[in-house]
């Protein structure tokens, strides 16, 4: 026969809930958060290219969009909308702060045509190409 301590059950609940965050699955982890960078995604057609970067959290007013140089930059800052004082954090995977992501332009692309539009999260920009870039489709009629 076994001998065990007794324990009430909000003892039990909170040793339940404690261990599952002492576990290896929600180990503390150390994240640099002073470089953030949004997700990326580029594409092209024949007349564009595109870049869209997921921005989820932004306002439009808190990014700044420039070329110069050559250098397509996209910079800004996530705000934190909510004080968290009463509450104890447990785990956090969502970083408030400074980003920034840098691009190079060739001279593939027609500069002043660039455009930008931010929409749901998502930062959407459109690099027209110049016309000696666009390939060049040529049918060819079979005699």
């Amino acid at each position: 026969m076994n001998l065990v301590r007794f324990k009430k059950d909000t003892d039990l609940f909170n040793d339940a809930f404690k261990s599952v965050f002492h576990s290896p699955f929600f180990s503390e982890r150390t994240f640099d958060t002073s470089n953030i960078l949004p997700k990326v995604r580029i594409t092209e057609d024949k007349d564009n290219f595109y870049i869209n970067l997921e921005m989820p959290g932004v306002v439009k007013e808190d990014m700044k969009i420039s070329l110069e140089n050559n250098i397509l930059s996209i910079s800004g800052t996530k705000k934190q909308t909510k004080k968290m004082e009463e509450t104890n954090l447990i785990m956090n995977e969502i970083y408030f702060g400074e980003f920034s992501r840098s691009f190079t332009v060739t001279d593939e692309i027609r500069k002043d045509n660039i455009e930008a539009e931010f929409k749901d999260g998502v930062l959407n920009i459109v690099l027209p190409k110049v016309e000696e870039a666009k390939p060049v489709i040529k049918e060819i009629a079979v005699k």
